[in-house]
């Protein structure tokens, strides 16, 4: 019995050592024999990794819309976050002028401007609110807008045949995410 259980004990130990190696893997790539992480710089990977194959550099605007509500629960008033969402440039929808003059012709003529912020409530994600007991009244709902602009760079490195295509992504100077792709070349 005895001799049964070491071989299946460290048959575990084996494949947890294996695991525990291989979990972070995804979020890091080896260059020059350092490891690069998610939030370290742009240029600790270019003096690592050296220039990639190819590069993208864009400005990335984003607006955080937040939905506040002002509650009231017997006599006291507050203000709770009731949902958000982020809105990239790149969700930005430009507006056909074909179909506009085709709205106004069928007003009239009369010009209607169109509002100059309009928030999606189907995109909004709640955000958890504690609920204590007893009843809220909301009294009014508006919405803070945030917007921030993020300077965004695209890397891509290969390594060589045999090896995957990496993706770096860096937000502000800074590696946010790391993907793989096919086999270079």
């Amino acid at each position: 019995m005895r001799k049964m259980v070491r071989p299946v004990l460290w048959g575990v130990i084996l494949c947890a050592g294996f695991y525990a190696g291989h979990a972070g893997a995804e979020d890091a790539v080896r260059c020059d024999g350092k490891l690069m992480n998610i939030g370290q710089s742009r240029i600790e990977v270019l003096r690592y990794c050296g220039e990639p194959q190819d590069r993208l550099a864009f400005l990335d605007e984003r607006v955080t819309h937040t939905r506040l509500s002002v509650m009231q629960q017997g006599t006291t008033q507050f203000t709770r976050s009731t949902g958000s969402y982020v809105e990239t440039s790149r969700d930005t929808v430009v507006s056909n002028p074909a179909v506009d003059r085709a709205q106004n012709s069928k007003t009239g003529g009369t010009v209607t401007l169109p509002q100059t912020h309009v928030h999606d409530e189907s995109r909004v994600t709640q955000t958890n609110t504690e609920t204590t007991t007893g009843s809220y009244l909301t009294l009014s709902t508006f919405w803070e807008c945030k917007k921030v602009s993020v300077y965004v760079d695209e890397y891509v490195y290969n390594f060589g045949s045999g090896k995957f295509l990496t993706y770096l992504r860096f937000e502000n100077g800074r590696v946010k995410s790391i993907r793989y792709g096919e086999y270079g070349f």
